[in-house]
C-alpha cells in the first residue's frame, strides 16, 4: 500500500504528537496527551487527522533474522521502474533513491536462500540493473525505531516506552508459531489496531495477547512505530554516509555515530567501507558539520556520502511520490 502525500503543514503539537507516536506507535491518546501535558481531546482530533490524512502511519516493522544492505546502479531512466519493483518485495524494510552515481539501497530480510536469489538471479534480470554489491549487516547501532528526533524531552520519551528498546538483533533466523503470525501480520498493516481487535483474531485473552507482544517486542523481532517523511517534521535533508576506520575502532565509532541526533539508523557491514548511517537534518550546513565535525569525524579514514532525493518504502511501509 503506497500512503498519499500529506495535506497540511505540521505544527508544533502536530510534531510533537509524531515524536510519541514515533516512541511508542500503539500508545493510547490518553496516554500521549498526559505525557505531552496537553487537552486529550485536541490531542486524540490532532492525532486521528495526522494518520487519516496520511501524513503518518503506524506500522509493525518484523525482523525474524539477519539482513543485508544491497545497492543497485542503475541507468538512470530505468531507475523509477526498478524501485516500484523492489518497493513491492515485503522482504525489503527500507529503499531509498541516492545520487551520484544514479543507484538504490536498500535494507532486505535476509530468509534462507533469498540473498543468493535476489543478488545472482532477481536483481540482474531487471532492465537497467548495471550493478549489485550487498553487505550482510553484522551490528546495529540505532535503529529507526529509537530514532526519536524531538521536540519531546528524554524523560517523556521514557514515559511513552513500554518496552524497553532491544539491545541485540535476531542474529539467527527465527520461525513464528501461528498466533505470532497472525498478530504480527495484524501488525504491520496497522500497528495501532485495538488489542481488543488481536484478541479476538487469535482467541486469546488480553494478557496472553500484551505477554506475547512484549516477547517479540524485548528481542528485538517485532517493533510498531510512526512512519513520517522527515522532511514533514523540519527535517529536509536526508544523505547516507559511508565510513571507513581501523577494523580495531569500528564498534567505538560506530557508537559516536549513533550519538549524533541526526542519525535515525547506523549499522556496521561486512565491506570497504565498514558503518553506514542513515542521517537526517535541518540544513546542508547540518551535513556538512556532520560528516566534518562530529566527535567520530577525526576518527574516519575514508568517507562516501549521498544524498537521498526519494524514499521509496520506509518501515517495510510503501511511500508515496512527493
Amino acid at each position: 500500500m503506497v500512503t498519499p502525500t500529506p495535506a497540511r503543514e505540521l505544527d508544533e503539537l502536530d510534531r510533537r504528537i509524531v515524536a510519541a507516536l514515533q516512541v511508542n506507535g500503539r500508545a493510547s491518546w490518553r496516554r500521549i496527551a498526559e505525557v505531552l501535558g496537553e487537552p486529550f481531546r485536541t490531542v486524540t482530533r490532532r492525532g486521528i487527522a495526522l494518520l487519516e490524512s496520511g501524513t503518518v502511519r503506524v506500522a509493525g516493522l518484523v525482523t525474524l533474522g539477519p539482513t543485508h544492505l544491497v545497492e543497485v546502479q542503475c541507468e538512470p531512466a530505468r531507475l523509477a521502474g526498478i524501485a516500484e519493483a523492489l518497493a513491492a518485495d515485503p522482504d525489503a524494510n527500507f529503499l531509498y533513491a541516492l545520487t551520484g552515481p544514479t543507484r538504490l539501497i536498500m535494507e532486505v530480510q535476509a530468509r534462507p536462500g533469498r540473498l543468493s536469489t535476489l543478488v545472482l538471479e532477481e536483481l540482474p534480470a531487471l532492465d537497467g540493473v548495471v550493478q549489485v554489491d550487498a553487505s550482510p549487516v553484522m551490528e546495529y547501532f540505532r535503529t529507526v525505531a529509537e530514532w526519536h528526533p524531538g521536540p519531546i524531552s528524554q524523560a517523556q520519551v521514557e514515559a511513552l516506552q513500554e518496552v524497553a528498546p532491544p539491545q541485540t538483533r535476531p542474529s539467527a533466523s527465527i520461525v513464528l508459531d501461528d498466533v505470532d503470525a497472525k498478530l504480527v501480520s495484524l501488525l504491520i498493516s496497522d500497528g495501532r489496531v485495538p488489542t481488543s481487535e488481536l484478541c479476538d483474531a487469535v482467541g486469546l485473552s488480553a494478557p496472553a495477547v500484551r505477554r506475547r507482544l512484549s516477547t517479540l517486542f524485548e528481542i528485538g523481532a517485532l517493533s510498531v512505530r510512526a512512519i513520517v517523511e522527515p522532511d514533514d517534521i523540519g527535517l529536509p535533508i536526508e544523505a547516507v554516509v559511508w565510513i571507513r576506520t581501523s577494523p580495531t575502532e569500528v564498534a567505538e565509532v560506530g557508537k559516536l555515530v549513533a550519538a549524533e541526533p541526526g542519525v535515525r539508523y547506523a549499522v556496521m557491514a561486512m565491506g570497504e567501507f565498514q558503518l553506514m548511517a542513515n542521517v537526517t537534518l535541518a540544513s546542508l550546513n547540518d551535513l556538512r558539520g556532520f560528516v566534518t565535525s562530529s566527535a567520530w569525524a577525526s576518527r574516519a579514514l575514508a568517507l562516501r556520502s549521498s544524498l537521498v532525493v526519494h524514499a521509496y518504502k520506509r518501515g517495510g511501509v510503501r511511500m508515496a511520490a512527493r
